[in-house]
């Protein structure tokens, strides 16, 4: 991105914001928030933007056509995350490529997710086992957060079960606030990774069978007039869902799990389904933000929003942690109330831009966390929370080990 200033009467601060608390919102949230709605701010590589930072404002900017992201795409080299490029559209302007999108859009709706639930459930199961033989004390990252996506967003997509772990690994380290050297070379490994498999001979184990997964059903795929697909849109779309598919959940499960184990009634209600348990998942998705900003946006035209005008030209970031700890929204933001329920927590974005993963997030949540409240009551963090540590540089600042013990 190229760097451009954004007005205010107040000096632009640093985003994102520091972290003195693994667990707990940045001091600036509140601060800033009380400021009013939209705030100057300079990303890490120096460029200007207008960062809003309250509930109504952040869903109305998520849905805005003037504020977008495929205009700054052209417009620079720089990208938050590494390897975002736009994939099809499903309407509108590129229709005729809809079919691969629609695809992945089928296979991660809330029905295509059910039919991932038995075999989640499974692997939850099994995870748990090796845990418990593993003794306490024990990294729950390492048993169950990480693992976890992993073998599920193989299976969704069709990797082999060997390779799982390392494509999550290389997936991880391309969900980063700037890109680096390391996380633009995980995507070059992945999308040579997936074109491979997209076009290369099937596996001699599935002689006579099609390619498993979402890849399976990718690969070949022709638009709306019968041409096929270019490669690399399908490798696009392959390498969104599994930069996706492990992120939310492991952030997620690690700073989910220490904070509802500051209250053992709350951490005990994920073993019964019910409202109760369902509202409190998405108080934890809430809470915990899996990023703490939308992908930036260029104003295409001028646009009010907050009582500030964006001008055209300038360039927009949604602090979407932000809008999710709004005290109007949410009162007493930073508790877990599964009373709330809400939905409409802005974890997933809103509008055209709501992430087409959240299904599949919510249910690996859910069975990750009924399954541990059932199989260990009494879990407890085995270290001081003030001495979790937080991975530095991902666009989710999210626990590196949570030691746990039962």
């Amino acid at each position: 991105m190229t760097e451009r200033t954004c007005p205010g009467a107040e000096p632009a601060q640093r985003f994102p914001w520091p972290r003195a608390h693994a667990l707990d919102p940045p001091q600036e949230v509140a601060r800033w928030q009380g400021r009013g709605a939209v705030a100057a701010a300079v990303l890490p590589d120096g460029t200007h933007v207008h960062l809003v930072l309250r509930y109504d404002e952040a869903r109305r900017a998520l849905s805005d056509p003037r504020l977008s992201r495929e205009a700054l795409s052209r417009s620079g080299p720089g990208e938050l995350v590494a390897g975002t490029a736009r994939p099809p559209v499903p309407n509108g302007e590129g229709a005729a490529e809809a079919t691969p999108y629609e695809l992945v859009l089928g296979m991660l709706s809330p029905r295509g997710t059910e039919r991932l639930r038995p075999g989640t459930r499974r692997e939850v199961a099994r995870l748990l086992d090796a845990m418990d033989e593993a003794g306490p004390p024990v990294d729950l990252i390492a048993h169950l957060a990480r693992p976890l996506p992993a073998t599920v967003t193989g299976e969704l997509l069709g990797v082999p079960a060997g390779d799982r772990a390392w494509v999550q690994r290389l997936a991880s380290s391309t969900v980063v606030f700037a890109p680096t050297a390391q996380s633009r070379g995980a995507v070059a490994e992945l999308r040579s990774y997936f074109r491979d498999l997209l076009t290369g001979p099937v596996s001699p184990e599935r002689t006579g069978r099609e390619r498993p997964g979402m890849i399976g059903r990718l690969a070949g795929a022709r638009r709306g007039e019968g041409t096929p697909v270019p490669v690399e849109d399908l490798v696009t779309l392959l390498l969104r869902v599994a930069a996706a598919g492990g992120h939310s959940v492991q952030v997620s499960l690690g700073k989910g799990v220490p904070l509802l184990l500051r209250d053992r009634s709350l951490y005990a209600a994920l073993a019964e389904p019910g409202p109760g348990r369902d509202g409190l998942v998405e108080e934890l998705l809430r809470r915990t933000a899996p990023a703490p900003s939308a992908l930036p946006r260029l104003a295409v035209e001028d646009v009010q929003l907050g009582g500030e005008t964006l001008e055209r030209g300038s360039v927009v970031l949604i602090s979407l942690e932000s809008a999710n700890l709004d005290p109007v929204r949410y009162p007493d933001p930073g508790h877990l109330r599964p009373e709330r329920g809400d939905k409409k927590h802005l974890s997933f974005g809103a509008g055209s831009n709501y992430c087409v993963g959240a299904a599949l997030a919510r249910m690996e949540l859910t069975e990750a966390l009924t399954g541990l409240s059932r199989r260990f009551p009494a879990l407890y963090l085995a270290v001081p929370e003030d001495a979790l540590r937080l991975r530095e540089g991902g666009i989710a600042p999210d626990p590196l080990e949570v030691p746990v013990g039962w």
